[in-house]
């Protein structure tokens, strides 16, 4: 279903209703939706009840016009090409996993305390979308980034590697390497473990000498 691209933060106030019935448009709400509809301990009718009672805590719309409500507040906000984003399946954010992330990044970067301050939903997703390089940014980016052929095999053997620590998949796919490519990570890693011992030697000697 297509979204409407209407509003516009410039000229319009946050909508805090649809269709004259009113909605509850923290951040929070989007957040437990979106937890909602992913969630594979509910069934197709549960997730979609449970969205429609969390957007519409006081009086509800039909079934049917309460969905396109929650298409409408969970996208509405987007205004690049919505189609083109939902075709690219890779997931890069899990509300979960990278809690203390957004929390971080929020309350360093516009000094909002997301535990504390309420928010709307629309606003939240404008502003994490827009945040400056962080470490939230980094893990979405390492989770997003293709595997090129381009790539260095080192290059590639450090995106897999950070791709298996920030997988959101309980089996993150293995890669596969040819054996010269296998030697050289291997060549790679060991350089970098001589390097790490050879500061540590320093480290020490300095700190022998007073140096």
């Amino acid at each position: 279903m297509e979204v409407e691209q209407k509003y516009n933060i410039l000229l319009d106030p946050l909508p805090e209703e649809w269709k004259g019935y009113p909605i509850d448009s923290d951040f929070q709400t989007g957040i437990l939706i979106q937890m909602a509809l992913s969630d594979r301990e509910l069934s197709p009718e549960e997730q979609i009840y449970s969205s429609i009672d969390l957007l519409f805590p006081e009086t509800q719309p039909p079934v049917e016009e309460a969905l396109d409500a929650i298409i409408w507040f969970l996208y509405g906000w987007y205004t690049d090409n919505l189609q083109k984003a939902k075709e690219d399946k890779t997931t890069v954010t899990d509300w979960q996993v990278d809690q203390w992330r957004i929390w971080v990044a929020f309350k360093h970067q516009y000094r909002i305390d997301l535990n504390q301050e309420k928010v709307h939903f629309w606003a939240f997703m404008a502003l994490l979308s827009n945040l400056e390089e962080c470490s939230y940014t980094r893990v979405a980016d390492i989770r997003g980034k293709k595997l090129t052929g381009k790539m260095s095999v080192e290059e590639r053997a450090a995106y897999i590697r950070a791709k298996a620590i920030y997988a959101l998949d309980s089996k993150p796919q293995a890669a596969e390497y040819t054996d010269e490519e296998k030697q050289k990570i291997d060549a790679f890693d060991e350089r970098k473990r001589k390097a790490a011992a050879k500061k540590k030697a320093l480290e020490a000697f300095q700190e022998l000498t007073g140096e």
